[in-house]
């Protein structure tokens, strides 16, 4: 499926979301209820995020228009502890000399010639969701409840991960905890776009944390990996106040204006097609699948202990404000 300069898509996007039976006199009353309006208002405001979401609009509503940003620049970067990292790294050796790494299965965002290896410590992924957890609330500057760590997934050779954004309603701010690599592995950099419309190339070492508001800012690897496999832990938390009381998705269909199914003539395209495959995209006319591979920020780890590093390289203090907290 192509999207291009047309309203008629950013329904679809929503709808395909989910299903439900929702009129259209319903969904009006729901779009001026919330004072939202036409062209409509980005969050933040930054130029260069108004560029870029100006773009995404035909791509998804949400991060453009409905969902709130909780940082100035959408991520950063800092380094988790070494005993834990120490396990982590164990974990993921001895898993595979002793044969109990497994095939993950298919998963739409990811492409390559073999599936992904998964080994399963369910002990050490939630130690991960809770030890870690007064990190990304220190970044985030808000209460978050925690959903799930996922790991620990190894990616094999020639593995790409498609860009896409997360589950709106769970996975909200996040963070990539990178483990380790095999020795013939090279670096395998995440591209993530800032709220300021940059695209960064991030290079990471064996235990660095890359804090993000993941179900805003695109992210993905879609250059490919060279070497035997990758591996990373995944982890996601959500508002802790009034968050989950709200159906996130049903949101998207509200943002939408009255005059969603006007025709736009195929001349108006001015941008690359983007297709969808699964809950990723693809621009398949560009480099790496995606255009803004060919213009990026780079930097690389490691991050540092007790402080954590913005898309502008400032250095800020992770200032924790809670205890690691229990997960059921």
């Amino acid at each position: 499926m192509l999207i291009y300069s047309s309203l008629t898509t950013i329904l679809l996007l929503a709808v395909f979301s989910k299903t439900w039976a929702l009129t259209e006199t319903e969904r009006l009353e729901g779009y001026y209820a919330r004072n939202y309006t036409w062209p409509p208002k980005f969050l933040p405001d930054n130029p260069g995020w108004v560029k870029l979401m100006t773009q995404r609009l035909e791509q998804t509503i949400n991060p453009a228009v409905v969902a709130p940003n909780f940082t100035e620049l959408g991520f950063g970067m800092t380094r988790a502890p070494e005993p834990l990292m120490e396990d982590l790294r164990n974990a993921i050796r001895d898993g595979l000399k002793n044969g109990d790494a497994r095939l993950e299965g298919k998963i739409d965002v990811i492409d390559g010639p073999q599936e992904p290896l998964f080994i399963d410590r369910p002990d050490l992924t939630q130690r991960v969701l809770r030890e870690l957890h007064p990190y990304v609330e220190a970044w985030a500057g808000t209460e978050l409840t925690p959903f799930t760590a996922y790991g620990l997934r190894l990616y094999q050779n020639q593995s790409a991960l498609w860009m896409h954004v997360d589950k709106v309603q769970t996975h909200v701010v996040s963070f990539i905890l990178h483990i380790d690599k095999s020795d013939d592995a090279e670096d395998w950099p995440i591209f993530i776009e800032d709220f300021e419309g940059n695209t960064h190339e991030v290079s990471l070492t064996s235990g660095d944390m890359v804090f993000y508001e993941s179900s805003k800012c695109n992210h993905g690897r879609p250059r490919r990996l060279n070497g035997s496999w990758y591996s990373s832990i995944f982890v996601h938390y959500y508002p802790k106040h009034g968050w989950a009381e709200v159906d996130h998705k049903m949101e998207n269909h509200y943002a939408i204006p009255p005059n969603w199914n006007t025709p736009v003539k195929p001349e108006d395209k001015k941008y690359t097609p983007l297709t969808m495959e699964g809950t990723s995209f693809r621009e398949k006319e560009c480099p790496d699948d995606w255009c803004l591979t060919q213009n990026t920020i780079k930097w690389s780890g490691p991050g540092e202990e007790g402080v954590w590093l913005d898309p502008k390289f400032r250095k800020h203090p992770l200032e924790f404000k809670t205890r690691s907290v229990m997960v059921e």
